[in-house]
């Protein structure tokens, strides 16, 4: 599942994003590699109610995300957003390592 970054993020810049991001909104999930949809550990998952309330966008827009560490599930642990990345090519942009 995606990982939830609203927590870190004051109030204006949350409109903004908000902003750019409905005029990237898809009918569709556009990834080849759909979350999971079980429940798992701690709540995550895309579970049937929870896939109800998805909004997907085109994936044309990147942020940058400062966390802890890589989970051995693949899974980003304690997230803080910092920034949407204008200068970054969303078709270009790779896991570092």
């Amino acid at each position: 599942m995606a990982p939830r970054y609203g927590a870190s993020l004051i109030p204006a810049p949350r409109r903004q994003i908000a902003r750019e991001l409905n005029q990237l909104i898809a009918l569709a999930c556009p990834f080849c590699n759909l979350p999971e949809r079980g429940a798992g550990q701690w709540g995550e998952g895309l579970t049937k109610e929870k896939i109800t309330k998805v909004v997907w966008v085109r994936p044309t827009a990147v942020a940058q995300i400062d966390f802890l560490e890589w989970t051995n599930a693949n899974r980003l642990r304690h997230t803080s957003f910092v920034s949407m990345r204008y200068d970054k090519d969303a078709q270009k942009v790779i896991r570092e390592t």
